[in-house]
C-alpha cells in the first residue's frame, strides 16, 4: 500500500509539508482556495504567497520591512 496525504492549504507551511511528504515517496494531494477564491490581503493566484498582515493587533501600525 503507497502512503498518501492530503494538505489543505498551500501557504509556506503547506508546501513545505508536501514537499517533505513527496521527498520521502508519499504521494500528496495539496489543495488551495485560490484562484477561484481570494482574500484582500492577497495579491497573486500564487501559491505560497507571503502575505503582512496585524494578527497580533500591535498598537504600532508601521509596517514590517518588506510589506
Amino acid at each position: 500500500m503507497t502512503a498518501r496525504i492530503k494538505i489543505i492549504g498551500a501557504g509556506l507551511a503547506g508546501c513545505e509539508a508536501a514537499w517533505q511528504c513527496a521527498r520521502r515517496g508519499v504521494k500528496v494531494e495539496l489543495y488551495e482556495m485560490r484562484p477561484m477564491k481570494s482574500t484582500p490581503a492577497h495579491q497573486t493566484d500564487k501559491f505560497a504567497e507571503l502575505v503582512c498582515s496585524n494578527s497580533l493587533n500591535q498598537k504600532v501600525k508601521i509596517p514590517p520591512p518588506g510589506c
